[in-house]
């Protein structure tokens, strides 16, 4: 009798919690196996919370989307750090763009390998996106000039280290 009551208190209790706090603890497991956990959960945070099914895939999605959100705003950037810039860093800056828009692409391949659930492509992108961001930081770095996308490089790096790891746990 104490068995059952017990197993009718935990139904209960599971039933009262609500799905957005499953989310988030769902979310938080997920992303503890990535390389930047703290990355993971809180660019995906908020459309887990409304995400029926929340597994390694589906964050996987989310990430990339909020990767390909990241991208587009620094392409945004780019145009404004170029009003300022001196002529060796716009042309830098021109091929950062170019790189941003290879890196787009390159999501648009990851999106279609998620759809197969091919892990190799989709690591395989991810690395071509980490090493167009690390392009445009060495750039700079030949020029002389302080990198303006370098906060951008820096997270979009890290964002693709999860995809990787995401991409291991399908």
């Amino acid at each position: 009798m104490a068995g059952i009551r017990a197993l009718l208190l935990l139904v209960a209790a599971l039933l009262a919690t609500p799905p957005a706090a499953v989310n988030a603890a769902t979310l938080a497991e997920i992303c503890k196996g990535t390389a930047f956990p703290d990355i993971c959960t809180s660019t995906v945070g908020p459309e887990a919370a409304s995400n029926p099914v929340l597994d390694p895939m589906a964050v996987l999605r989310m990430q990339v989307d909020a990767f390909n959100q990241r991208t587009e705003a620094a392409r945004a950037h780019v145009k404004e750090a170029a009003l300022t810039a001196s002529p060796k860093a716009r042309t830098v800056l021109d091929l950062c763009n170019n790189l941003y828009l290879d890196v787009e692409d390159n999501l648009g391949a990851c999106r279609r390998a998620i759809g197969f659930k091919d892990a190799v492509t989709i690591r395989a992108t991810m690395g071509m996106a980490a090493q167009d961001m690390q392009n445009c930081d060495e750039q700079f770095r030949q020029i002389g000039e302080p990198n303006p996308m370098e906060q951008f490089d820096a997270s979009l790096v890290e964002m693709s280290e999860n995809c990787r790891s995401l991409s291991n746990m399908i």
